[in-house]
């Protein structure tokens, strides 16, 4: 599952990112004045920046974290498609520098000396990830949520499920295919491959993380 997440990326650099694959990424909303801000503790119900099509191009803009009225921040990519609390959503994009899960267990197995401990998981060479999710319009506020798929070979450890991380060939596709369709499914149910796990490093965190105020770059040094 993903129920925390770091983004300290500036809008800039998310722009900078995208445009590898998909030009002409605009900025909507507050973000179009350069607004946010670096956030080392990202918790449900935060409004946090998502991609999605906007006016036929690729944008940028801020969305609610969890569909209301429970909050519902991840979606099962086996299933989300089929379930009633999704349907008539959009496909997003969700930049993240990181997420944190909590374990009992080291990578090596080993129980954690004093109960679960926190682990943050990101990219080893600094680049933002993107994980697939969906958006929806619900009471005038678009909000949205993350696909999650089972844990694949090297990420058992931490949780048994993971975010949907998508490698840069796969943006287009999860922006722009019709919703529900084969691919879609397809993509939204597969567990990260290999060249995705293996460009992956998980370091414990500060359990300070825990409290949802505490917010700063300390938390993951």
């Amino acid at each position: 599952m993903c129920g925390r997440y770091v983004l300290f990326s500036s809008t800039e650099t998310l722009v900078e990112s995208l445009e590898r694959e998909l030009p002409g990424v605009g900025v909507v909303g507050s973000y179009a004045n350069n607004l946010r801000r670096p956030n080392y503790n990202i918790a449900p119900t935060h409004t946090v920046p998502i991609a999605r099509m906007f006016r036929e191009q690729p944008a940028i803009g801020p969305a609610g974290w969890g569909y209301p009225p429970r909050t519902v921040f991840n979606a099962r990519g086996e299933t989300a498609f089929d379930k009633p609390t999704f349907a008539g959503s959009l496909s997003c994009l969700f930049p993240m520098d990181g997420w944190y899960e909590w374990t009992t267990t080291d990578p090596a197995g080993a129980p954690e000396p004093n109960g679960k401990q926190p682990y943050f998981t990101a990219r080893e060479d600094g680049e933002p990830l993107w994980m697939a999710g969906l958006c929806k319009v619900i009471d005038g506020q678009l909000y949205s949520t993350i696909i999650t798929t089972d844990a694949p070979p090297g990420m058992e450890w931490l949780h048994n499920r993971m975010p949907k991380v998508l490698t840069p060939e796969q943006w287009e596709l999860w922006l722009t295919a019709e919703m529900a369709s084969p691919e879609m499914r397809e993509l939204a149910a597969k567990p990260a491959g290999a060249d995705v796990v293996e460009a992956l490093t998980s370091l414990k965190a500060d359990k300070a993380v825990g409290k949802v105020s505490n917010n700063y770059p300390e938390l993951i040094a």
